[in-house]
């Protein structure tokens, strides 16, 4: 067979992202089941599973601890497993909530990388169709931005014929199984009326047949972040659990108004202590005259050059880079540049104290869910598993509060926005 159908057959490695070998087979992973080098847990001998016995994954595995950040104590303790995990977006709103990470999967060695940097060494499981349901521990709470470029204007498109659409089915086979007691999913706007809407029917209607009341609305995190970013969220709650209670309702998410200019880089000492080569930031004249050039760029010069720094980003997007149509530039000086890794992390609510590796992390930030947004929408899907807690809303925008000033330069902007949040209402019912 020539090499290069060898290679699509094989799809290559998500460990080492080798083309010549699988996962199971490679040189250089670590099984989680025997310690072993040369091969993962799909590919050992032994053919055991101790992870299916401790109930979660751990020591050679995914160490779960305590996350650096505090957590919250009102919610009480609830468990949860994150698929299409990325770099860890919705695990950061869940700890910060109580919640307590059993499992994660997600292919991506790069994510993997930053996952387990950020996360006491948790190192995700990989490829989840090679994971059986049995082996996911049990948990109160399923969670996942399931691929998206089926979807997304600015990918295939090609929906549930794609690779990947289909990727979404193995959300459906873990709820089938595991039968956690609610569940929250993310992917794009596309997703409402990719095929005149009848995916987003197909993928509903399959959620339901797992057993859930489930209902989706559509979030914009320009209400709480200077990006604009809708996003459609999936809410399902089990059947039994939900004839005891009253149907979950998306909350309302404050409008803060805020611009890029409470997010971007302003200071020469900020720069310094940030270690990020701005220089190579700027665009050359030569890039400059391509990006002008663009038909796009022509048609609207403000999505690409960021005059009114008042106003919010366009959606960041995981193909950020020096010419693609959807990238924006700031002000350099006389020039223009690329926003900086942490500047797209705030723009998404990554704490500053997140680490960012240094490649491809444009990438993995524009795949990333927004945790603020996260915790807001979450806590009171949690109130509907906890009798407990009262004030969900009240709580979801206490947390919210936290992660918004966490994710704000270290400077007289996050003062101005701790002030402007105290004086924010949020409702409490």
């Amino acid at each position: 067979m020539p090499n290069a159908l060898r290679r699509k057959k094989n799809a290559g490695c998500y460990h080492c992202g080798s083309c010549e070998h699988r996962a199971r087979f490679c040189p250089t992973e670590k099984c989680r089941n025997c310690g072993g080098l040369g091969h993962n847990v799909g590919g050992c001998p032994s053919k055991s599973h101790p992870l299916v016995d401790l109930g979660l994954f751990h020591a050679a595995a995914i160490n779960i601890g305590d996350s650096t950040a505090t957590r919250g104590s009102d919610l009480g303790n609830f468990t949860y497993a994150e698929l299409f995990a990325g770099m860890g977006g919705f695990r950061v709103a869940l700890d910060r909530l109580g919640g307590h990470c059993v499992f994660a999967s997600e292919t991506d060695r790069f994510c993997r990388q930053m996952y387990s940097k950020n996360f006491g060494g948790d190192r995700p499981a990989g490829d989840i169709t090679q994971i059986s349901s049995d082996q996911v521990p049990d948990h109160d709470l399923l969670v996942g931005g399931f691929p998206c470029q089926p979807f997304s204007s600015s990918g295939s498109r090609q929906g549930m014929n794609d690779q990947k659409g289909v990727l979404f089915r193995e959300i459906c086979r873990v709820l089938v199984v595991k039968q956690p007691k609610i569940f929250l999913l993310e992917n794009v706007r596309g997703l409402l009326l990719h095929n005149d809407g009848d995916t987003l029917r197909l993928i509903v209607d399959e959620l339901v047949q797992c057993g859930y009341r489930v209902v989706h609305q559509l979030i914009d995190s320009r209400n709480l972040l200077p990006q604009e970013r809708w996003r459609l969220y999936f809410a399902g709650i089990r059947r039994d659990i939900a004839a005891q209670n009253r149907p979950y309702d998306f909350p309302s998410l404050p409008m803060l108004s805020r611009g890029l200019r409470d997010i971007i880089h302003t200071k020469d000492g900020e720069k310094d202590q940030l270690k990020e080569d701005f220089q190579k930031l700027i665009l050359s004249s030569r890039q400059l005259e391509k990006v002008r050039s663009q038909k796009y760029t022509l048609l609207y010069p403000e999505a690409r050059f960021m005059v009114d720094l008042t106003r919010p980003a366009k959606t960041f997007q995981s193909s950020y880079s020096k010419y693609m149509v959807g990238s924006q530039f700031v002000p350099a000086g006389t020039g223009w540049r690329r926003f900086s890794t942490r500047e797209a992390a705030r723009l998404q609510g990554f704490p500053e104290t997140f680490q960012l590796c240094s490649q491809r992390a444009y990438h993995m930030i524009g795949n990333a869910v927004a945790p603020p947004v996260v915790a807001m929408i979450v806590t009171p899907l949690l109130q509907k598993i906890n009798p407990f807690m009262v004030s969900s809303n009240h709580l979801g925008w206490e947390i919210t509060k936290q992660l918004l000033l966490e994710a704000s330069p270290n400077d007289y902007r996050r003062e101005l926005l701790e002030q402007k949040l105290e004086q924010t209402n949020v409702g409490t019912a």
